[in-house]
């Protein structure tokens, strides 16, 4: 028995022993991608163990919507920060967990000065999506915990049950639009990255 228990050479925090066996942590690419992706195919992991088996859906259902949960806002503040850098605006993101309030920032200060041609429906469909997500998950801990914070401890979700699929369906779409977002604006981006260097190579 306890060959099983913690002993005083464990740790948990070592560096890989060879390439390929563990994780490269401080990779260079993008790392709001990363993170983003991650949290997404853990969720999409997840959903598929559901499918496997409903025995699991009444347990594996917290982490799998806290991981899209948490993916949305790693989205949408990359999402702000790529748009702030194509505007050239010196700005960030706030620490914020509200997907509403990130939403507003992305809708209203970037993507008004980036794009015209989306449907207005299309964006009111995204953001009435969001907006239901925060009133469910405000803080990104209903979740995380069964119950809220002290003092008054109640309930941390108010709903009794939940359609997997339907959610899975509706965050699937919800995350084509902000790759579609990513993409528009790494084009944009590389497009006027071409268009400063044509112009300072015809300068020299």
């Amino acid at each position: 028995m306890e060959d099983n228990l913690p002993n005083d050479q464990d740790q948990l925090f070592q560096p890989e022993p060879a390439v390929g066996s563990g994780a490269w942590i401080s990779s260079p690419a993008n790392k709001f991608l990363l993170y983003s992706e991650g949290y997404k195919k853990a969720g999409d992991a997840l959903f598929e163990l559901s499918r496997e088996s409903s025995y699991h859906n009444n347990t594996i259902v917290y982490p799998m919507v806290f991981n899209y949960r948490h993916y949305c806002e790693l989205r949408l503040k990359e999402l702000i920060s790529m748009g702030y850098k194509y505007l050239d605006e010196p700005k960030d993101f706030k620490d914020e967990h509200s997907l509403e309030k990130l939403w507003n920032v992305y809708r209203n200060e970037i993507l008004i000065k980036v794009e015209e041609g989306i449907e207005k429906k299309t964006l009111d469909n995204v953001e009435r999506l969001l907006i239901e997500f925060d009133k469910i998950d405000p803080k990104s801990m209903a979740f995380r915990y069964p119950v809220t914070t002290a003092p008054k401890r109640n309930p941390s979700l108010q709903m009794d049950t939940i359609d997997i699929d339907n959610f899975k369906n509706v965050i699937d779409r919800v995350a084509n639009f902000f790759e579609w977002q990513s993409d528009m604006l790494s084009h944009y981006s590389d497009m006027k990255g071409e268009m400063l260097s044509d112009l300072y190579d015809g300068m020299i």
